[in-house]
Formats: C-alpha cells, structure tokens, sequence
C-alpha cells in the first residue's frame, strides 16, 4: 500500500493550476508547438487552447510567447514567469510527496504522529 497526494494552486477557491496544465506546459516546452503537445497529450488542440487561455485569465499572467506559422514555421515558448511557475510546482510537488510517502510510512510502522 502507498499514499497518493495531489497539489493545485487555487485563488479565491478556484483551482487555477494543477497537473494537467503542468503536463501542458512542460509538453510544449519540449516540443515547442500547442498543435504537437496536444496531439502527444491525446487532447484537441481547441481544448489545449481553452486551457492555457483559461490559465492565463485564472492566474493573471502571460504564459507563452506564440508565433504564427509561415516560411520558417511557428513556434511557441514558455515565458519567464511561466517556467518559474513550473520550477515552483515542481519542487512543491516533490516536498509534499517525499513528506507523504515518509508520513505514512512512519504511521504504518506505528511510529505515532
């Protein structure tokens, strides 16, 4: 048996970011295009587009820097203040599972609270 914890930012009681939109923005960063991260992601890009909108307005910040296709083709970067959210959740999300699966590890062993 193992514990599982989920982490999501959320203002004025409403989730404005958690691992979905994580996984969005880390899979665009790789492949610098929303078209082939959702496609990797197994969602519509219109549904990947609704997200990351809905994000921006929820959180009050740009998170992408975009360019329209053409000769050279487009592209799609994360801004600065989007990568620092990531490295935020990141190390959040690993502190609050490493003291989790150690809690309740502690718990089972009857090591008490």
């Amino acid at each position: 048996m193992n514990v599982q914890v989920k982490v999501w930012f959320e203002e004025d009681g409403r989730p404005v970011f958690g691992e979905g939109r994580y996984m969005l923005l880390k899979t665009i960063e790789r492949e610098g295009s929303i078209s082939k991260a959702a496609k990797k992601l197994n969602m519509s890009f219109k549904s990947a587009w609704a997200h990351l909108g809905r994000a921006e307005e929820n959180l009050g910040i740009k998170l992408l820097e975009r360019s329209r296709g053409g000769t050279g083709g487009g592209y799609t970067v994360l801004t600065e203040r989007a990568k620092n959210l990531l490295h935020i959740y990141e190390c959040l999300n690993a502190d609050v599972k490493e003291y989790s699966e150690n809690k309740f590890t502690a718990l089972v062993r009857n090591e008490g609270c």
